[in-house]
């Protein structure tokens, strides 16, 4: 007699596993997908920041005659492609004297537009992109 009993209340259990699951389904590819979201985004916002060291880096220990701003932004095109698999970065280049380059700091500026890679993170945001952006400031050396 106990066994029918317990039969009888599997029986009206079989569609609460489903249930449960379907409930917690949504918030679980929330947290799942935000991780992602957030470290792609993090990995986005480093490289804008090494690719704004290296050109300050480059610019400062650079020679006189390197000291062009569009060799400057050869070199950081060139450690782009050759590090980043990164698009549309747009790299800015200025001196705070520039009449002499020689002394003063340089400032590398870069700016991308991060597209989401998830629609649920861009669907909870309410935006498709998000513009990301780095500066670095550094001392020229003479």
């Amino acid at each position: 007699m106990k066994k029918r009993r317990t039969r009888r209340r599997l029986r009206g259990e079989d569609g609460q596993a489903m249930l449960e699951f379907a409930l917690v389904l949504p918030i679980f590819l929330l947290i799942l997908f935000g991780i992602l979201e957030f470290g792609w985004l993090f990995y986005n916002q480093l490289a804008l920041n090494n690719i704004c060291r290296e050109g300050a880096r480059y610019a400062v220990v650079s020679t006189a005659e390197d000291h062009d701003t569009e060799g400057i932004l050869r070199h950081i095109e060139n450690y782009v492609a050759d590090t980043y698999t990164m698009d549309d970065v747009s790299v800015s280049v200025t001196y705070t004297k520039p009449l002499d380059p020689l002394s003063g700091d340089v400032v590398i500026y870069a700016e991308k537009e991060y597209h989401y890679l998830t629609p649920i993170i861009s669907t909870v945001t309410g935006e498709d992109t998000r513009t990301l952006s780095a500066q670095v400031v550094m001392k020229v050396e003479s």
